[in-house]
């Protein structure tokens, strides 16, 4: 099959456009809710699309084979939809009709969604586990051989499939490495280098991936049994004749010794990779090495090289006499504001205390008069009253009982130390006339969110409200 009969020919047409950053931000943004939902509504995807880039469309420029023009006062909704025409004629989107509402909806092909799918993993970053890979392999394997009936040719092809999903990430991370160790050539500030490995090498590749491959996944851990449980196989002729005589009747080969020989080649290949796992180790050892090592050089170059002005003060810095000589620098240096550079050693924090002569000073006494103790008293009753009111403890009553007509201890809801001492002062206040509630203690105490209660019921009084009813004198 040619490649433009799966692929429309403008399809990466896209890519070439001067609008190709709001065009992959959008598709990635359709990629998401086409991994939660099988069919895209139309109005689901406009309101997606606003949401998620914002301002971001009106940045959308015209472009030659478009009608679209730029420069016309188009809403948010409105380049939403010219996207979305964008992407059904170039064939990132085809049109689903929905038959049961007849509403206007899409899907994304099955070529277009895998590369949407590489695309946010490349970008975001994929955790790998390969010691999955590798214990996937074993399992299948000594569970084929401890049942050896017809799944052994299943258990074969699964874990063919895994060896080469192993070796493919292993490459991947190989490749990876060695791509940032390139990049290393283009970096020419000490910021962007900075970046370059802390921001996104060791978030995306170090962290990520490599660090649990030398830790956490141990490939090399089931490789004996492995490749044991495979020779065993091998030397076994009823054993290949099961494995065979299983692809046969799947119809995946045309006799049986096709299918012999087939097994025997996958068997074979999973041995040679697990051969070759120990030398693209050690490559992908020497490379996450030879980049770290190329970036530390890299950043002191540029940190010391003579480049610009600041390299230039770095040299004479460093060709200047001890700032502690005076004599041996000019005057015009001696008034900089220059300080020599040292290293931290066992003394360096230490200074010798001195004795400091401390006179205690006197404090004098402030008698206070029954005039300032009455105001102060009224002072505190004023904000105890704003705090605590009459009418705020029978509506945290209220609150709590919601549209029950009556409820325990254990149903209280106290969040702090606030309510719990509205729950006390309604207590108190629970004999007085005209409450729209009343409390009926019983015997024995139990914990509500870390406050001790006596076990009661607090009950609602019917016919009987809080509105003017009741009132302390302190009420507002």
């Amino acid at each position: 099959m040619r490649f433009f009969e799966i692929f429309p020919q403008n399809f990466f047409s896209l890519f070439a456009s001067p609008n190709r950053d709001i065009y992959i931000e959008a598709l990635l943004i359709l990629h998401r809710q086409y991994r939660s939902e099988t069919l895209l509504k139309k109005q689901d995807l406009v309101s997606r699309l606003v949401a998620g880039l914002e301002t971001r469309m009106l940045d959308l420029k015209g472009e030659d084979d478009d009608l679209y023009v730029p420069d016309e006062d188009v809403n948010l909704s409105g380049r939403a939809h010219f996207l979305l025409r964008r992407f059904v004629d170039t064939g990132w989107l085809q049109l689903e009709p929905d038959l049961a509402s007849f509403e206007e909806s899409y899907v994304v092909p099955g070529y277009a969604s895998k590369l949407l799918h590489l695309f946010y993993d490349i970008l975001h970053g994929k955790p790998v586990e390969y010691n999955g890979f590798v214990y996937s392999t074993y399992s299948n394997l000594r569970t084929a051989e401890q049942d050896r009936d017809e799944h052994m040719y299943d258990a074969l092809k699964q874990a063919h499939r895994a060896t080469e999903e192993l070796w493919k990430s292993l490459r991947e991370l190989l490749d990876n490495i060695r791509i940032y160790h390139q990049r290393l050539q283009e970096q020419e500030d000490v910021k962007e280098l900075l970046a370059e490995h802390f921001d996104r090498f060791r978030v995306l590749v170090s962290d990520r991936v490599y660090h649990p491959l030398k830790t956490f996944d141990s490939v090399p851990r089931f490789k004996q049994r492995i490749t044991s449980i495979l020779r065993s196989w091998l030397r076994d002729a009823d054993t290949l004749n099961i494995i065979a005589a299983a692809a046969l009747r799947r119809g995946e080969f045309a006799d049986k010794d096709e299918a012999r020989s087939q097994a025997i080649s996958m068997i074979g290949e999973i041995m040679d990779t697990y051969d070759r796992l120990g030398s693209i180790l050690a490559q992908i050892d020497r490379k996450n090495a030879g980049y770290t090592r190329a970036s530390v050089e890299r950043m002191q170059y540029y940190l010391n090289a003579d480049r610009d002005i600041k390299g230039k003060l770095v040299e004479v810095l460093k060709a200047m006499p001890p700032l502690k000589d005076e004599r041996a620098l000019p005057r015009a240096l001696a008034d900089l504001p220059l300080y020599s550079a040292g290293y931290l050693d066992e003394l360096s924090l230490y200074n010798e205390p001195k004795r400091r002569e401390h006179a205690p000073e006197e404090v004098m006494e402030a008698a206070a008069s029954a005039e300032d103790v009455a105001e102060e008293l009224a002072g505190f009753r004023e904000r105890l009253a704003q705090v605590y009111s009459h009418r705020k403890v029978i509506d945290f009553i209220l609150k709590q009982l919601g549209e029950r007509r009556s409820m325990a201890a254990a149903e209280l809801e106290l969040a702090s130390a606030e309510e719990f001492v509205k729950l006390l002062l309604a207590a108190v206040k629970s004999d007085e006339n005209g409450l729209p509630y009343r409390l009926e203690f019983r015997e024995g105490y139990l914990f509500v969110n870390g406050y001790r209660l006596p076990e009661l019921v607090i009950s609602r009084e019917e016919g009987k409200g809080h509105v003017g009813t009741g009132m302390g004198k302190n009420e507002r």
